[in-house]
């Protein structure tokens, strides 16, 4: 665990004019276990970053002691030096932690020993804070009029296109006076009647359901049913009657 030792006070300014400043704390990220976000010997670790400060104002800040290859803010310090970066919500207004990854383990050692670093704000690269970053941030949510223009004419074209194919590929399946649709490769598998036809074929089922007889519904067809099997039995038992006969004529008939 990090003790306050160990950390070394470097002072950041705002503007290069101010009489005043805030301080950071600062120490090598030394680990025994091998991260990748946090190289041994080139990553700084440092407390207490203002609110106001962002990535590309304390690359700038550091940036006297050499090149450095990324600057990572985080809300809260990694339970250990070799944990793996959190990278922390956009817009989150509190002191945060940074490590600051140098491309030389020498420009981490030279800031360390000169413990003088830039100001945040400089003409070349200024840092907006207060109401200068809110107006900005409140202009650039009005959106450009030519862009918007343009992204309404493209969204149109697009649409208008859409529309096109819709009604060319509806045009195809218009059936004919039977009700078939000629099928090609763009309404392939799209079953469409006309309307009269539809109904001409609901009509005649609806005649079919009208003029079907129930059959054994009734007592009396039940009966008539069963009187008709019973003549239709009789008329085959006179039939085999007949059919016995004229074998025994023609001595066929075998019986033992």
């Amino acid at each position: 665990m990090s003790v306050a030792a160990d950390f070394t006070v470097v002072h950041l300014k705002y503007n290069e004019s101010d009489t005043t400043g805030h301080q950071l704390f600062v120490k090598e990220n030394a680990s025994k276990a091998t991260c990748k976000q946090k190289p041994t010997g080139r990553t700084l670790y440092v407390l207490n970053v203002p609110p106001y400060a962002t990535e590309e104002a304390l690359r700038n800040a550091f940036s006297p002691a050499g090149a450095i290859e990324r600057v990572v803010l985080q809300e809260k310090p990694s339970n250990q030096e070799s944990a793996p970066i959190e990278i922390m919500a956009k817009n989150r207004f509190c002191f945060k932690v940074a490590y600051v990854v140098f491309a030389k383990p020498e420009s981490l050692k030279k800031l360390l020993r000169m413990k003088k670093i830039n100001p945040l704000h400089s003409e070349e690269k200024p840092l907006l804070t207060g109401m200068a970053k809110w107006t900005k941030a409140f202009n650039e949510r009005i959106p450009d009029p030519a862009t918007l223009q343009q992204e309404i004419d493209q969204y149109m074209e697009s649409y208008d296109k859409k529309v096109e194919e819709q009604k060319a590929m509806e045009s195809n399946n218009v059936a004919d006076e039977d009700g078939w649709v000629t099928v090609s490769k763009n309404n392939a598998g799209v079953f469409s009647q006309k309307q009269r036809v539809v109904k001409k074929l609901e009509k005649k089922l609806d005649d079919d359901r009208t003029n079907k007889e129930l059959k054994n519904f009734y007592t009396f067809q039940i009966r008539e049913s069963k009187k008709n099997d019973i003549i239709s039995l009789r008329k085959k038992y006179d039939r085999d009657l007949k059919k016995m006969d004229q074998i025994k004529k023609a001595k066929r008939f075998k019986p033992y």
